[in-house]
């Protein structure tokens, strides 16, 4: 593959990962370390204007704490999983129904960050222990 894809492929992770930052029910993190990974493939400026992106800070140290420890904060999981289920019960609340496509599809993706969270392992280290 060739440095300008993972830098086209960073670019546009990184953009959902704002998204993700802004937008409740939207993930960041898992946005930021597909990001992370393709412009560690690709330009180092890259990763640095990334690192830089203030939006992005909060994100970054879990994402960091994931590529280190393979594991995932209690509290991430909580919210991770917290803000799948709301997506689903708010939009089955605006769509006044739970048999629409969109409604299923909502409730599917909340049905696999709750797996995707269960199967991730528990870091109980406190977030100060990690650089």
């Amino acid at each position: 593959m060739s440095k300008p894809f993972f830098i086209l492929i960073g670019l546009v992770f990184t953009g959902l990962a704002i998204l993700g930052a802004i937008l409740p029910g939207m993930p960041t993190t898992v946005f930021l370390i597909v990001a992370l990974w393709a412009f560690a493939r690709s330009s180092e400026k890259m990763t640095r204007w990334l690192e830089n992106i203030p939006i992005l800070r909060t994100a970054l140290k879990e994402a960091r704490r994931f590529e280190e420890r393979r594991a995932v904060r209690p509290q991430v999981k909580r919210i991770a999983v917290g803000f799948a289920w709301g997506s689903a019960a708010l939009t089955a609340g605006m769509a006044q129904s739970f048999t629409k496509p969109v409604v299923l599809i909502v409730g599917l993706a909340a049905v696999a960050a709750s797996v995707v969270m269960i199967l991730i392992p528990t870091d109980r280290e406190p977030p100060d222990k990690v650089s």
